[in-house]
C-alpha cells in the first residue's frame, strides 16, 4: 500500500510550544504571541513578517526560531524552514520540537531513513511523544514491518485515528499480528463518507482471510464509492461473503447487482458458487450459461460449467460447452483437461488420453494433466509407464504435491512389495507431498493405506485419521481406518467407521482405488482452475 502524503495542520503536526495567543492590540508587546496566533489561523505570510525581525533579533530564541520554521513550511519554504530548525538544534541539540519538525519535513519528503533517525531522537528525549511514535509507526509500516510499526502505533494514542488512511495501517497491522477484533474497533470507525478506505480495508481484510468483516466493509464502501467503483466494491463484497461461508448472503447482494443492471461475466460466475452451495443447480447452471454469453473468450467460464455439467453426470453437454470454449479458445489448457476428463468418465480411454497429452504439451509446467495421463495409464494395465514418466518429475517438482502423490500412487499400483525399498520409495513421495500440502487429504489417505500394509498400523491410524479430518467424505480412508483398528484390537471403533462407510453411497463404498483415483484427479483439476481474487 503506498503512503499517503499528509495534509499538514499546523497546530496539530508541528510541535509550536509557548502560551496561547494574545489579543492583536497586544503584538506591539507580544510579538512571539501575536505569530503564533497567525500560524493559527493560517495567516502564513504576517507570520513570518513578524518571525524574521524577531530571530534576527534574538537569534538565541530557540521557540522564535520554531515557531519561523512552521511558517515557512506551511508557505512551502521547506529548506528555509528546515535550516531554521537546524539553527535551533545548533544552540541546543535536546530541543526536541524542532528536532520533531524537521523529522516531519523529512518524512513528507520521502526521506524516510533520515525521518525514522531524528524520529527515534525524539522519543529518547520524549518517550511519549506521540507525534514521533505515529511517525515511526508509518515508517515501519513502509517498510513492510507490522511487527514492529504495531507497538508505536499503540503509543500514538487518538493520532492514528485522525487520518483514515493511518487508521487503515494501524488495522493492516493489528491483522497481521491476528488481532482481527482490535482491528475491526478501529475501522468501524472511519467514516461512512470514506468510501475508498473502507474498500481498501477491506481487501487487506480479505487477503488475510477475514472474510465476514471484509464483507462489512465493501458493503459500507458500496454506499459512498463514486458510481464507477460501486460495482467493485459489489463484487467484492460477493466474493468475501462466498469465501465466508454465507451464501445465503452472497447469493442475495448479487442478485441486488443484478437487478441494479449490472452484466458483468465475472459476478455471474461468483454468483453460480453460492447456487451451489446452495443447491439451486439450476440457477448456477443458468447464470454460468449467462456469463458465457456476455464474456464468451474467458475460459474459466467455460470450465466451471463443464465441472457442474460433470457433477451433474451430464457428460455430453459438458462435451459441448468445452467445445463451444476451445472454439474462443483454442490454447487453453484447462479445456483440454476438462475435456479429457469427461471423456474418461464416459469410459473412452484413449481418446481422453489424447485431450490430456494436449493439455501437458499446451501447460508443461502444469501437475494436472501429468496426473490425468497417469489416472489412464493406470486403469489401462500402464502403471509402469506412469512411474517411469513421473519419477523424474517427482524428484524435481520440489514444490509440487501432485506429481509426488500420483507418483506414490502408480508405484503402488505397479505390483511393487510395499515392505521393499519400492515401497518406502512411495512413502517417501507421499511425504514430500504432505509437506508441500499438508491439507491435500488423498496424500494422507494414501500414505495411511501403504503404512498399513507395511504394517506400520499405529503410522497408518495417524495419517487416516488425518485424512478424514480433512475430507470426512473420504471413503477409502474410512474404509482402511476401519481395517487399521481392527488389526489393532479396537473393534467398537472399527465398527463405528465400517458403519459410516456403509451409509455412503454404494458406488464409493469400500476400498475402491479406481474409484478414488478418479475422484482426486477430478478434485486436482478443480483445485487447478483459477479461483476468483479481489
Amino acid at each position: 500500500m503506498e503512503r499517503p502524503v499528509p495534509v499538514i495542520v499546523l497546530a496539530a503536526a508541528f510541535f509550536i510550544g509557548g502560551t496561547m495567543p494574545v489579543a492583536a492590540a497586544e503584538c506591539k508587546e507580544a510579538l512571539y504571541d501575536c505569530a503564533i496566533g497567525h500560524v493559527e489561523r493560517q495567516e502564513i505570510a504576517a507570520a513570518v513578517r513578524i518571525l524574521e525581525p524577531l530571530v534576527q533579533r534574538e537569534p538565541r530564541n530557540l521557540k522564535a526560531l520554531n515557531l519561523l520554521g512552521i511558517a515557512l513550511t506551511a508557505a512551502g519554504r521547506i529548506d528555509a524552514a528546515d535550516a531554521q530548525f537546524r539553527e535551533a538544534l545548533k544552540i541546543d541539540g535536546t530541543f526536541y520540537p524542532a528536532l520533531k519538525n524537521l523529522a516531519i519535513n523529512a518524512f513528507n519528503r520521502n526521506r524516510i531513513t533520515q525521518a525514522q533517525r531524528d524520529f527515534e531522537a525524539v522519543v529518547k528525549l520524549a518517550p511519549a511523544d506521540e507525534v514521533a511514535h505515529l511517525h515511526l509507526g508509518e515508517i515501519r509500516f513502509i517498510r513492510k514491518d507490522c511487527r514492529a510499526a504495531l507497538p508505536h502505533y499503540e503509543k500514538s494514542g487518538r493520532r492514528a485515528t485522525q487520518t483514515p488512511v493511518w487508521t487503515l495501517h494501524y488495522a493492516t497491522c493489528l491483522v497481521a499480528g491476528g488481532r482481527v477484533g482490535d482491528a475491526m474497533t478501529l475501522l468501524d470507525a472511519i467514516p461512512g463518507s470514506e468510501g475508498a478506505v473502507r474498500f481498501d480495508a477491506g481487501v487487506m481484510l480479505a487477503t488475510a482471510g477475514a472474510h465476514a468483516e471484509a464483507a462489512r466493509l465493501f458493503e459500507t464502501a458500496r454506499q459512498t464509492l463514486p458510481y464507477a467503483r460501486r460495482y467493485e466494491a459489489g463484487y467484492n463484497q460477493v466474493l468475501s461473503l462466498v469465501n465466508a461461508g454465507d451464501h445465503q448472503a452472497a447469493a442475495r447482494t448479487a442478485e441486488e447487482l443484478f437487478a441494479a443492471g449490472i452484466t458483468k461475466g465475472e459476478l455471474y460466475n461468483l454468483a453460480s458458487r453460492a447456487y451451489l452451495k446452495l443447491g439451486r443447480i439450476k440457477d448456477a447452471y443458468d447464470v454460468l450459461r449467462t456469463a458465457t454469453r456476455i464474456e464468451p473468450e474467458v475460459e474459466e467460464h467455460y470450465v466451471d460449467l463443464a465441472m457442474l455439467c460433470l457433477d451433474m453426470d451430464n457428460h455430453d453437454l459438458g462435451l459441448e460447452i468445452v467445445d463451444v470454449g476451445l472454439h474462443y479458445r483454442p490454447s487453453s489448457f484447462m479445456l483440454y483437461l476438462q475435456r479429457g476428463v469427461l471423456l474418461a468418465m464416459k469410459a473412452q480411454l484413449s481418446q481422453a488420453e489424447k485431450e490430456f497429452e494436449k493439455a501437458r504439451s499446451l501447460a508443461p509446467d502444469r501437475p494436472a494433466p501429468y496426473a490425468a495421463l497417469a489416472m489412464i495409464w493406470m486403469q489401462t494395465g500402464q502403471a509402469e509407464k506412469a512411474v517411469e514418466r513421473l519419477r523424474e518429475e517427482a524428484r524435481t517438482r520440489t514444490k509440487d504435491h501432485v506429481i509426488p502423490y500420483t507418483f506414490a500412487v502408480a508405484l503402488v499400483r505397479s505390483g511393487i512389495d510395499p515392505s521393499g525399498p519400492a515401497g518406502l520409495e512411495a512413502v517417501e513421495a507421499l511425504r514430500a507431498s504432505i509437506r508441500v500440502n499438508a491439507a491435500f487429504a488423498p496424500a494422507h489417505s494414501q500414505l495411511g493405506r501403504l503404512l498399513l500394509r507395511r504394517d506400520d498400523v499405529d503410522g497408518a491410524i495417524r495419517e487416516l485419521e488425518k485424512a478424514i479430518e480433512l475430507d470426512p467424505g473420504a471413503t477409502a480412508a474410512l474404509y482402511n481406518l476401519g481395517q487399521a483398528y481392527n488389526r489393532k484390537g479396537d473393534r467398537q471403533r472399527a465398527s463405528e467407521l465400517l458403519a459410516r462407510v456403509s451409509k455412503l453411497n454404494a458406488q464409493e463404498r469400500g476400498d475402491d482405488p479406481d474409484g478414488e483415483l478418479k475422484r482426486t484427479v477430478v478434485r486436482i483439476v478443480r483445485d487447478g482452475a483459477p479461483a476468483p481474487a479481489p
